[in-house]
């Protein structure tokens, strides 16, 4: 742990402290609604953590940085877009595999379209959308968000 992570956790700890000294029963209820939620989200992260597990078996660093490096240029975002638009989560269960990635010289161009993608693509509920919204209206947000994902993440990229 580092030194940020004890003072977030003692500064939760203080709040759920002064919390519980304000109101005990709103800090409960608050409490088993954090933990719900929690519950939600854990298998994403195990399921991320699985897979960072099968990339570090199956990949070695030199073939995520043969497809996701800097010197694939605009491919590199490309096939992390589509990656991330095939994927679905919660946002949060995608920093842990950035991170994998980002160490194993993945260029930021192609990390940032991950998360971008993952967050903005959506594709397996596309048809969802196209059945409450129409086909042309889901096909092209899912379109824009595509193209945006890459360019946002080459932009980063560039910048970062």
């Amino acid at each position: 742990m580092t030194g940020t992570d004890l003072a977030l956790l003692g500064v939760t700890a203080a709040l759920v402290a002064f919390s519980t000294l304000r109101d005990r029963a709103k800090t409960k209820k608050a409490l088993r609604v954090a933990l719900k939620q929690f519950l939600n989200v854990l298998p994403f992260f195990v399921a991320v953590f699985a897979m960072i597990g099968l990339f570090e078996v199956l990949l070695t660093p030199d073939q995520i940085q043969g497809w996701l490096g800097a010197g694939q240029g605009i491919l590199a975002p490309i096939y992390a877009a589509i990656v991330g638009g095939l994927a679905t989560g919660p946002p949060a269960a995608v920093f842990p595999l950035g991170q994998y990635l980002l160490a194993q010289h993945a260029s930021v161009a192609a990390v940032g379209t991950l998360l971008i993608a993952w967050v903005a693509v959506g594709t397996v509920t596309l048809p969802a959308e196209i059945q409450f919204f129409g086909a042309r209206f889901a096909v092209s947000r899912w379109v824009l968000a595509l193209t945006l994902s890459v360019v946002l993440g080459m932009v980063m990229g560039w910048v970062l």
